[in-house]
């Protein structure tokens, strides 16, 4: 495994530190097993919310597990960090990994984490004047309005990407007629870029829509956590993704990983507001009124199982198929590895 690199905010790696010390101390056995795993993030994001709280209430140390974060940046490069070997795991949205395996990564999902797309369109005040949208609009009226302004996504066929575009599509619309999407790399520097002007809009997740409305700089305009979307109705988002050469190198480690979430699954319903108010601490600069605004609506969203489900996995390659530059073809067996979700599931949620 690799050492540890980064923290993943301020605060964690001396929390980090201190539990492997407590634990080295308390039973030393455990600690000389103990595996630094790194994860690939984009940054602090509530849609991976099962692998926070399994962290925050630690599960992931009670497997042996310590967790090293490394933020990469837009959801390709999480990709690309894990298909190439420098971190262990990565927690992204499942389409553009499924689009990584297509094109010959060697990448699999071992366990799901979150069943709705929490990713929001935020305009500024002079481009929801200039549209004429407003947030009680249906989608289809938001839409039919949506054009001439400029809209900023991580990268040009993540998971920001393609749902802008699947808005479109879905109802007529050509994106690249009405819009011009511009990729700006990682949420820090697309939040910048809009607070200075240069897009009239963003697609990200919280806290970053949130912060821009507290800002006064505009307006969440479509919030699929919140609205009906029926194109996105049962499609599963985020998943914990790894290679598949590694579920065969080192089973074991895969398997603690995926009881570490399905415990923390078990966590989230036995004491919702308890865990959800626990996950602050990944959000330190955001204002506490903010983030008890906007946690519930994740939490409603959060993976209930780690196993990923037929059903589900087929209505994310229909909606794919919507707005992906290339048709996802994916078979179920050849992405999905729900054998260690299937046993954690089995021994935990009975």
């Amino acid at each position: 495994m690799t050492e540890n690199r980064k923290a993943f905010a301020p605060g964690h790696s001396l929390r980090a530190l201190a539990l492997a010390a407590a634990v080295a101390l308390a039973a030393p056995a455990i600690a000389q097993d103990t595996q630094t795993v790194t994860i690939a993030t984009p940054g602090a994001a509530l849609h991976f919310y099962p692998f926070y709280v399994a962290e925050s209430e630690g599960l992931f140390e009670k497997e042996g597990i310590q967790i090293d974060w490394v933020d990469v940046g837009a959801g390709s490069r999480q990709i690309a960090a894990v298909a190439g070997g420098s971190a262990d795991f990565a927690v992204v949205g499942m389409q553009p990994a499924m689009t990584a395996r297509q094109n010959g990564a060697d990448l699999v999902s071992v366990g799901s984490l979150f069943n709705g797309y929490a990713i929001q369109l935020v305009l500024s005040n002079a481009a929801l004047e200039k549209t004429g949208i407003s947030p009680e609009m249906s989608i289809d009226e938001k839409v039919e309005k949506l054009e001439n302004v400029a809209i900023g996504v991580t990268g040009i066929g993540s998971t920001t990407d393609v749902l802008l575009r699947s808005w479109l599509k879905q109802r007529g619309k050509d994106p690249e007629q009405r819009l011009t999407i511009q990729p700006l790399g990682s949420p820090p520097a697309m939040f910048a870029a809009f607070e200075q002007g240069a897009v009239d809009g963003f697609m990200l997740g919280s806290p970053f829509p949130q912060q821009a409305e507290a800002a006064g700089l505009g307006k969440i305009a479509i919030d699929p956590l919140t609205e009906s979307i029926p194109e996105l109705e049962g499609v599963p988002y985020t998943a914990i993704i790894t290679r598949s050469a590694l579920t065969k190198e080192k089973p074991e480690l895969v398997q603690r990983m995926v009881n570490a979430l399905t415990k923390a699954m078990m966590a989230q319903a036995a004491d919702p507001d308890g865990v959800g108010s626990r996950l602050k601490s990944y959000f330190p600069d955001t204002d506490e009124a903010i983030f008890a605004g906007f946690e519930p609506d994740f939490r409603g969203k959060s993976a209930t199982t780690p196993v990923t489900s037929r059903e589900g996995y087929q209505r994310l390659l229909d909606w794919a198929a919507i707005a992906s530059p290339e048709p996802l073809t994916v078979p179920y067996e050849e992405f999905v590895d729900d054998s260690f979700a299937e046993k954690a599931a089995a021994e935990f949620l009975k």
